[in-house]
């Protein structure tokens, strides 16, 4: 089996656990936009495409993977999900599975207001959330507060706001800002795989202790009880398919959950290392074989301390 890891960036463990799980029955390859990108010097074979959001990007997808023999693709950054779940049957049609939930399923996702609106509306704590433009002048405002886009990405954008001149200072640099109750407390995010039906076959909790650039730079395996029956009942509310991240707070006031990220997390190594293996489980669920829950089988205690490492190629190596 082919695998595709698309916008793969920074994500060289990650192409490094697929080639592993893989054993050498199979390909991996790398695409970005970016000949820069580490992970295009990892996979066993990568090519450059356009940006995301160009015309181009899903006719030429579809022509490699067709070229290639690839059966499976894995989008790695958020403003891609959309994309590829809206076109996801023209892959289907050929006999290529994107790892990508449902377009309504992952704008539930992509939009942080309509993630809040499903969380009100099943029941599940969220920190109060509400459009800078149209519902500022109707809400109070208690400081501090969170700004961030919309439709972020990142954390890129996310601003913590002590008065209305902070308020006013950020929203004039973000596109569509968005207003959050902010909150203090241990910031935890679960790592959650899902068959094609939507059921959970594993759910990973890690505690972030240090974050750059909002990747979790520093973190630990964690086991809460409480945590784990109330992602089991988001996750049957949601049904997603495939790979999701979803990040909450544990404040003096219990959980609360802030995103939900259909895709991988930056930080899944950490899952990885504690005992639970994302990319063998993907590729058994897609060559049909039965793959039985393992919730809550994972080493608790495992920590992750990251550092940068170089990839070093000559000139005449980078992709054209």
């Amino acid at each position: 089996m082919n695998i595709l890891l698309t916008s793969v960036g920074r994500r060289v463990s990650l192409v490094k656990f697929f080639k592993e799980a893989l054993n050498g029955e199979g390909y991996v390859y790398t695409a970005d936009c970016d000949p820069t990108a580490p992970g295009l010097y990892v996979a066993d074979k990568s090519f450059l495409v356009p940006r995301v959001t160009s015309e181009d990007y899903i006719p030429l997808l579809l022509d490699k993977c067709g070229k290639e023999n690839i059966k499976l693709i894995i989008p790695l950054i958020d403003p891609e999900l959309p994309i590829l779940a809206w076109e996801r049957d023209k892959f289907l049609e050929k006999g290529i599975i994107p790892l990508v939930s449902s377009y309504e399923r992952v704008m539930i996702g992509y939009d942080k207001l309509l993630t809040y609106e499903f969380l009100v509306e099943n029941s599940f704590p969220s920190p109060k959330t509400f459009s800078f433009d149209k519902d500022l002048a109707e809400n109070k405002l208690d400081f501090p507060l969170i700004i961030k886009p919309r439709f972020g990405s990142a954390s890129i954008g996310v601003q913590k706001c002590e008065n209305y001149q902070d308020l006013e200072f950020y929203a004039r640099k973000i596109s569509e800002p968005i207003l959050q109750e902010f909150l203090q407390g241990d910031e935890i995010t679960l790592d959650i795989l899902c068959d094609f039906e939507g059921n959970p076959i594993s759910i990973v909790q890690r505690k972030r202790i240090k974050v750059r650039g909002g990747e979790v730079e520093r973190g630990i395996t964690i086991k809460n009880y409480e945590l784990l029956y109330l992602t089991l009942d988001l996750v049957k509310k949601l049904k997603p398919f495939g790979v999701i991240n979803i990040q909450c707070f544990l404040t003096s006031r219990g959980f609360y959950f802030t995103e939900i990220n259909p895709r991988f997390g930056g930080g899944y190594p950490l899952t990885h290392y504690a005992g639970v293996n994302f990319p063998q489980l993907i590729i058994k669920l897609i060559k049909g074989e039965k793959v039985e829950p393992i919730i809550g089988e994972y080493k608790e205690g495992v920590l992750m301390l990251r550092y940068d490492e170089g990839i070093f190629i000559s000139e005449e190596e980078l992709l054209k």
